[in-house]
This record gives C-alpha cells, structure tokens and sequence, in this order.
C-alpha cells in the first residue's frame, strides 16, 4: 500500500514553508524559519530552482565554527552557507521512497522538485505519521 502511495497529497506547498533567494542574507532566514516554525529554509534561484537548504542545526554548526562576529555573519548572503547538494525528492516519489530517503539521512525535511529540480513544497515528517497513524 505504502509502495503506491504518492506523496503529492502530503507535501507542504511552497507557499507555507520558508524560501529565500540567493541574495537575501542569512538574518533573512533565521526569520523565515521562525516565521513558518520549520528548522529549514530552502535557497531558490529566480526561475524557482532550488539551490540548496540551510537547517537550524546548519546555522547553529556555523555560529560555532566561523570566527567572525555574529553580527556580521547575520550579513553574510544566505547562499554563502547552504547546503548545495541537498537530499531531495521528485514529486511522483512513493511516500515508501520518501521514507526510506529520510530514515537513511536522519532527517526530518525534504525538498519536493519536479523533474525541472523547480521547488514544490516540502514532505514533513509530522504530517506523513499523522496521515499514518490514520491508516
């Protein structure tokens, strides 16, 4: 049943998760994030490519490893410090495959690309168990 399972109808569309261009700096995100209460934000270029993703734990790895002041790195642009080669998933993905994908890496979130690597939303975890446990 899972192998069938599509995961278009549990994605988080693109308008209610937090995206930032290349250009905006990292102060935008750490916003962005508390804005939406996710842990990433998602990096995309002006067609709507994704980039990469920067999680909290990312900002905070940064905030100890980088020996600027904090003000200053808050300036930094956003695409400075992201993950470029993002785990990510095609929106025709099986919710199985989803799973499997985030169970292997640890992870909580993944981007939603079309076959264009254009941002569709977001698969999180909360609502894949919820619709889960309904099962």
């Amino acid at each position: 049943m899972l192998n069938k399972k599509k995961i278009k109808d549990l994605i988080i569309p693109k308008s209610k998760i937090p995206v930032l261009f290349e250009k905006n700096v990292l102060k935008d995100a750490l916003d962005k994030m508390s804005k939406f209460k996710f842990g990433i934000c998602f990096c995309v270029d002006k067609k709507g490519k994704l980039m990469g993703v920067m999680t909290d734990g990312d900002i905070r790895r940064k905030i100890l490893d980088v020996q600027k002041p904090f003000s200053a790195l808050l300036n930094d642009d956003f695409d400075l410090h992201i993950n470029k080669k993002p785990k990510k998933i095609l929106n025709t993905s099986s919710l199985i495959s989803s799973l499997r994908l985030m169970k292997k890496n640890l992870i909580w979130d993944l981007p939603v690309v079309d076959k264009q690597n254009k941002l569709q939303g977001m698969l999180h975890l909360h609502p894949v168990v919820k619709y889960l446990l309904k099962k």
